[in-house]
């Protein structure tokens, strides 16, 4: 679509700087952009949609899913060919809740744990070099303080999680167990940036990632993803992304109110120019 919105070289207002890269905001389709590499949502298995069952696809259109049909068959075998994780027990996985129907059969194996990602390919009738699957965590659903996911996490897994979200001044630590792992969402962009600078790619196109059946809300989702972003261009040393396209895409009305969230986060944490959509964030 005609909305964009470009920044370079400006001072984030989180701790990075972008170092003369171009970050851009961009409604569409994120299968169908063209760069060096994209990202794509995925889940620890990387096995796409083979969840039927899980309620959460029902009417819903998967950018995972959109990426997989242009990649083709390729894509599909690029992801199986990558080996599961021999022991899971301490791997937090990428849906904590109603995983009975959603993590068995293909889905019951962990090839990329959820806040981190894995490059392959690109195939088919995508126009990119290289593919990274960033994993999200789940949300349940974006519920700040509502997050009861913590308690089955340690039991189902082993690992004893902690969320820098509980560390909020005056916050009581029994808010720990309510916080949603912003961490791991934010890890799951670095990573991404990470692996698409490790094969050499200058540009990248990027969904928001977590804010589709992983439940964030979209204002969470941008201010990781600028800030993650930043650091990657402060960090990065020789491998660095020159221009990035946040690709933010879905139906009206929820995709306008991404974008207004999107866009303001922006101009908050970049100092972006006033002017694009002035709206409450969702």
């Amino acid at each position: 679509q005609a909305h964009d919105a470009r920044f370079t070289g400006m001072q984030s207002a989180v701790g990075g700087s972008l170092h003369r890269s171009v970050v851009r905001l961009r409604r569409g389709d994120l299968a169908n952009s063209a760069a060096a590499c994209l990202v794509t949502p995925a889940n620890d298995a990387l096995v796409g949609n083979l969840n039927p069952l899980y309620w959460r696809f029902i009417s819903r259109v998967s950018v995972d899913a959109a990426v997989r049909k242009l990649g083709g068959e390729e894509l599909e075998a690029a992801c199986e060919a990558i080996a599961p994780v021999s022991v899971t027990h301490g791997i937090r996985r990428d849906i904590t809740r109603w995983t009975t129907g959603c993590k068995e059969g293909p889905s019951a194996v962990v090839r990329c744990p959820a806040g981190s990602a894995l490059c392959t390919p690109a195939f088919g009738r995508l126009q990119a070099d290289h593919v990274v699957h960033a994993v999200a965590p789940d949300s349940e659903f974006g519920y700040e303080g509502l997050y009861t996911g913590n308690a089955r996490d340690v039991a189902a897994s082993g690992v004893q999680h902690h969320s820098t979200a509980a560390s909020v001044e005056r916050r009581h630590s029994s808010w720990q167990q309510f916080s949603p792992p912003d961490d791991l969402l934010f890890s799951a962009y670095r990573s991404a940036f990470s692996e698409a600078a490790r094969v050499g790619a200058s540009t990248v196109a990027c969904p928001a990632l977590g804010s589709g059946v992983k439940g964030w809300r979209h204002s969470i989702s941008a201010a990781l993803a600028l800030e993650a972003f930043a650091q990657h261009a402060t960090h990065s040393g020789g491998a660095r992304i020159s221009s990035i396209d946040f690709v933010i895409g879905g139906f009206a009305p929820i995709a306008d109110k991404a974008w207004s969230s999107w866009t303001r986060v922006a101009r908050e944490l970049l100092g972006a120019p006033p002017g694009l959509e002035s709206a409450q964030a969702y």
